[in-house]
């Protein structure tokens, strides 16, 4: 009995810092030490929309990357004045993200032609690119949609937005390093336990001996 806490104390230190640390390991490997995270999707569509659930959920500002053939085009407006502009139209929707496979969750939306958002005076800022357009979005301005629209006939190919925070690459890193402790800790404790269990039954074994004689 005076064995038995000990070794379940150490299994359960050994399991939860096995835990930590490929949780830690994990994100430190995706994320870096500069906290840097990148999620990506690949649309298909001529008109891509990505919501202020995606765009203004952090403190820092989101950098959106799109490419595609052609004339690319982005802009930022409010939201109520970007879902009366794409009405029905044809469009990807982009209201998430997936961290296990570090995706953007987009959605095909509308069933009608896809409207060709740059002709309209609706839009805070806008800027074009030529088979690749980037914009940065500053928190202050929130909240924000995010329109990307290609030329007749093509698509948005892929869309990647990258947000910086280097509070996560330290958590990670502290996760890291912490499971490891914990891990080592564990197997320390569960080590000790074994062996004074069995010295306790080495000294245990001759009284039994002497006792049957």
């Amino acid at each position: 009995m005076s064995t038995l806490i000990p070794r379940v104390a150490g299994a359960l230190l050994a399991v939860l810092g096995l835990v930590a640390a490929v949780v830690g390991g994990w994100f430190l490997a995706n994320l870096g030490t500069s906290g840097t995270a990148t999620f990506t999707a690949e649309p298909g569509q001529r008109v891509v929309v990505l919501e202020p659930d995606v765009l203004n959920r952090v403190d820092h500002p989101v950098e959106v990357t799109a490419t595609g053939s052609g004339e690319l085009w982005s802009g930022t407006a409010r939201p109520s004045d970007v879902e009366a502009l794409v009405g029905d139209g044809a469009r990807a929707h982009v209201a998430g993200v997936d961290v296990s496979d570090w995706a953007l969750k987009s959605t095909d939306e509308g069933k009608g032609q896809s409207v060709d958002p740059g002709s309209l005076d609706v839009w805070q800022e806008s800027a074009t690119g030529t088979d690749e357009v980037s914009r940065t979005i500053e928190q202050a301005d929130a909240p924000q949609t995010l329109v990307v629209a290609a030329p007749e006939g093509a698509e948005i190919e892929s869309v990647e937005m990258t947000v910086v925070d280097g509070s996560w690459g330290t958590t990670a890193l502290v996760t890291l390093v912490v499971g490891i402790l914990l891990l080592l800790a564990g197997l320390a404790l569960l080590l000790r336990s074994t062996g004074r269990l069995r010295g306790l039954r080495r000294s245990a074994r001759p009284t039994t001996e002497e006792g049957s004689a």
